[in-house]
C-alpha cells in the first residue's frame, strides 16, 4: 500500500515538473501573463493545490522583488511537495528561457537567419495563445465573483476596468501607433501599491472620512504620475509618505483590533533559506575558478535581482546601471545581442538576462572558451533562480505570519479582480508586441495585428465551443501562425 502511494505521489510530482517545464518553453510574454498559463496546469487540471492558495502565492509574488513566474511556481513547489519540490519547481520553470538564451548566444555567429525568423514567427501565435488563457481568467474571476453575489459581481467588474483603465495607456499607444506617452500609464506595480494602501486604509469600509482621504491621496498621486506639476517631486513624495503611514497605521489598527497572529517558524524558514544557498553554491562553485570577476558578477546579480521590481523591461534598466556601466559586459553585446534575445525567447527576462550576462563574461575572460561562458552562465542562471525564490519564502513567512488578520484576508479576497485588470494589459501589450514583431519581419501592422486576432479567436473557440486542453491550443496556435506568417512573408 505504501509502496503505491509513493509511486502515486512520484508520478503526481513528475507531472507536475513537466507541466512547468512546458510552461517555461511557452511562456512568451513573461510575469504577469503567465499567471492563468500556471493557474490551468496547476489548480485546474493537475488539481495539486486549492485555488486560495494559488491566489495567496500570486499575492506574495506580486509583492516581492524577483522574477514573478518563478516565485510562484516556488510557492506551489514548496506547498505541494516541501523544499525539494521548491526548488526543483522553480528550476523547471526558467530552465528552458536561460538555455535558449545561452543556445542562441552560442550559436549567433553561425546561426541561419532564417532559424530566427521562424522563432520571430513562432512567438506571434504562441503570444495570441497566452491572450486567449488571460481572457479566460478574467471570465473566471468575475464568475465567481458573480456566483458569490451580485453585489461582489459589480465591485469586482469596477476594480476590473478601473485597473484595466490605469495601466492599459502604454499598450493601446503602441497598438494604434501612436507616439507620446499616455496622460494615464500606471505601472502594475504602482496600481498594487495603490490598491494595497486603499484596501490597508479603509479596511474596505467606505465611510465619507475613508472615501475622502483615500480618494484625495489616490488622486494626486495619479496626477503626479500623469502631469507635469509644480513642485512635483516634493508632492509625489509627500503624498506616498502619507499613503505609507496611512497603510502602515491600518496594519496596525488590524493587529490591535483582531488581537491574533501566528508566529514564524525559524527552523521552517532557516531550512528553505538553506536549501536556496546549497542549490546556488552547488552550481556556482565550479564558475569561481575563473576569478575575481565572476563573484563580482553574482553579487551584483543578487542585487539586481531583489531590486528588479516593476517587472522585465524594468530589470533590464537596473541591468544596464549593473553590468554595462560597471564594465561587466560591453553595452555593444548587451543591447545588441543580448537584449532582442531575452525580448524574443520565452521566460523570465530576469533569468535569461543574468544566464546572458554570465555566458558574455565567462567567454570575454577565458579568451574565447565557450564552456567557460556556459559556467557562469549556469551561475548567473542559478542567482537569479536563488533570489527570486530566496526573497519569495522571507516574504511568504511575513505573509503567514499576519494572513489571518482581517485586513490580509480582504487583500486575499480582492486580489484576483486586480490581477485581472492588469492581465487585459498584458494582453494588449502582448497584441502590441506582435505588431512590433510584424513591423521586424517586413510586415504591415495591420497583417501581424490580424494574424495574433486570427489566432486568438480559434483558441477561444477550441477553448469554449470545442472545449480542447491547452496541448491541443498550442499545438493549433503554433501551425497557424507558421503558416499564416510565412505567407505574410512572401507577400510583403
Amino acid at each position: 500500500m505504501k509502496t503505491e502511494k509513493n509511486k502515486k505521489d512520484f508520478k503526481s510530482e513528475f507531472g507536475m515538473m513537466l507541466a512547468l517545464l512546458k510552461i517555461g518553453f511557452i511562456g512568451f510574454g513573461g510575469g504577469s501573463a503567465l499567471i492563468p498559463v500556471i493557474e490551468k496546469e496547476v489548480v485546474e487540471e493537475r488539481k495539486l493545490v486549492t485555488e486560495e492558495e494559488f491566489n495567496k502565492d500570486v499575492l506574495v509574488a506580486s509583492i516581492t522583488p524577483g522574477a514573478l513566474p518563478m516565485e510562484i511556481s516556488t510557492g506551489l513547489g514548496k506547498r505541494a511537495y516541501g523544499v525539494g519540490g521548491m526548488i526543483v519547481s522553480a528550476l523547471m520553470l526558467a530552465f528552458p528561457g536561460a538555455l535558449i538564451t545561452v543556445a542562441m548566444l552560442v550559436a549567433m555567429s553561425r546561426l541561419h537567419s532564417n532559424v530566427l525568423t521562424q522563432i520571430e514567427i513562432l512567438s506571434i501565435g504562441i503570444s495570441a495563445f497566452i491572450a486567449c488563457l488571460l481572457t479566460e481568467y478574467s471570465r473566471k474571476t468575475l464568475a465567481e465573483a458573480r456566483a458569490e453575489s451580485k453585489g461582489r459581481w459589480k465591485r469586482a467588474v469596477v476594480i476590473l476596468v478601473g485597473v484595466f483603465l490605469l495601466t492599459c495607456g502604454k499598450a493601446v499607444y503602441g497598438i494604434l501607433g501612436f507616439e507620446g506617452t499616455p496622460i494615464v500609464h500606471l505601472s502594475t506595480l504602482q496600481v498594487l501599491g495603490v490598491s494595497m494602501f486603499g484596501i490597508l486604509y479603509t479596511h474596505c469600509k467606505f465611510t465619507r472620512k475613508n472615501l475622502t482621504v483615500s480618494g484625495v491621496l489616490i488622486l494626486g498621486y495619479i496626477a503626479c504620475l500623469s502631469f507635469d506639476l509644480p513642485y512635483e517631486t516634493y508632492i509625489y513624495n509627500g503624498l506616498r509618505a502619507v499613503m505609507v503611514i496611512l497603510a502602515v497605521w491600518g496594519l496596525v489598527r488590524s493587529i490591535l483590533d483582531d488581537g491574533q497572529k501566528k508566529k514564524i517558524s525559524p527552523k521552517r524558514m532557516l531550512q528553505e533559506e538553506m536549501a536556496w544557498i546549497l542549490f546556488f553554491a552547488v552550481l556556482s562553485v565550479p564558475a569561481l575558478l575563473y576569478g575575481g570577476h565572476v563573484l563580482e558578477f553574482l553579487g551584483q546579480g543578487f542585487l539586481s535581482s531583489i531590486l528588479s521590481f516593476g517587472g522585465g523591461d524594468a530589470y533590464l534598466s537596473v541591468a544596464d546601471g549593473m553590468f554595462v556601466n560597471s564594465g561587466i559586459v560591453e553595452k555593444a553585446d548587451f543591447y545588441g545581442h543580448l537584449v532582442p534575445l531575452v525580448n524574443l525567447l520565452p521566460g523570465s527576462i530576469l533569468c535569461k538576462t543574468l544566464s546572458g550576462i554570465g555566458y558574455l563574461l565567462g567567454f570575454e575572460m577565458s579568451s574565447g572558451s565557450i564552456p567557460a561562458g556556459c559556467l557562469v552562465a549556469l551561475a548567473g542562471f542559478a542567482c537569479s533562480v536563488m533570489a527570486s525564490g530566496g526573497v519569495f519564502c522571507l516574504v511568504s513567512h511575513i505573509y503567514e505570519c499576519f494572513e489571518s488578520l482581517s485586513v490580509f484576508r480582504l487583500l486575499s479576497r480582492w486580489i484576483r479582480p486586480i490581477i485581472a485588470g492588469t492581465l487585459l494589459t498584458v494582453m494588449l501589450s502582448l497584441f502590441s508586441q506582435n505588431i512590433s514583431t510584424g513591423a521586424k519581419l517586413g510586415c504591415p501592422a495591420w497583417i501581424a495585428l490580424g494574424i495574433s486576432a486570427l489566432i486568438y479567436g480559434m483558441n477561444l473557440i477550441l477553448l469554449y465551443v470545442l472545449r480542447k486542453k491547452n496541448g491541443m491550443l498550442i499545438l493549433c496556435s503554433i501551425v497557424a501562425t507558421l503558416v499564416l506568417g510565412n505567407m505574410a512573408i512572401l507577400l510583403f
